[in-house]
């Protein structure tokens, strides 16, 4: 068992029990924050610049499920695995922790450090649609294997409850890798609560909007809606 801190401005973050571990990689600074809100914080590691997520504990209770491998790290961690081993593509993960130490002043649940794509070419497939950098011969091509993906989700009775196009990262060639693959797994036993969570996770999917605005054609959304709705 190991324990790390990792310095966040210059300050050491709370205790963390290493469950994942990469020798190669000795830093733990945070170097660059890229995003921090409620339900997590994004930076860049100095020296390797990979990307390192840490995921905020919104309660005690979030410490409670970390026992019985329930919470959104260990899921997160875990779908992504679990995609991998469905043949689609995720970052690579070198290192994890989790947060199983609390103290007054408690903040995360735990941490994952994971491949920088920004270096091989990749980008969120929101922005890319936002800022017009694709054209319609590969929007289409990108969307098709988001689709693809869904689909084998779906034949999989896994379910992407959190599914956007923020979780989608790709390239100018049209290559794909999902992200942030909080994932769900159910049993043909769980036959009704699989429709209604997966049924949850497309429309949500389909009615996500960017500052008031979605990013999907009418067309795409009709095509969600008539391939992947399923029948209660």
């Amino acid at each position: 068992m190991q324990f790390s801190n990792i310095k966040i401005h210059g300050k050491k973050s709370q205790l963390f029990v290493t469950t994942q571990h990469d020798k190669k990689n000795n830093t733990h600074e945070v170097e660059k924050i890229l995003i921090d809100h409620t339900p997590s914080m994004v930076g860049v590691l100095k020296d390797s610049q990979h990307i390192i997520k840490f995921v905020k504990a919104r309660s005690w209770h979030e410490y409670v499920k970390l026992l019985w491998n329930h919470s959104r790290i260990t899921k997160e961690i875990k779908g992504s695995e679990l995609l991998a081993g469905l043949g689609l593509t995720v970052p690579t993960i070198y290192e994890a922790g989790l947060g199983i130490i609390p103290s007054k002043q408690y903040e995360y649940i735990g941490y994952y450090v994971m491949e920088n794509l920004a270096l091989s070419g990749f980008q969120e497939l929101s922005d890319l649609i936002r800022e017009g950098a694709i054209d319609t011969a590969m929007r289409e091509k990108i969307m098709t294997a988001v689709f693809d993906g869904l689909k084998l989700m779906r034949d999989n009775r896994i379910v992407f409850s959190d599914f956007h196009l923020d979780n989608v990262f790709a390239n100018s060639s049209g290559d794909i890798t999902w992200i942030d693959s909080g994932v769900t797994t159910y049993t043909k036993m769980n036959e009704k609560k699989f429709i209604k969570k997966f049924n949850q996770s497309i429309n949500r999917y389909i009615n996500y909007q960017y500052t008031g605005v979605s990013l999907l054609s009418e067309d795409e959304s009709t095509k969600l809606k008539q391939l992947f709705l399923l029948a209660a």
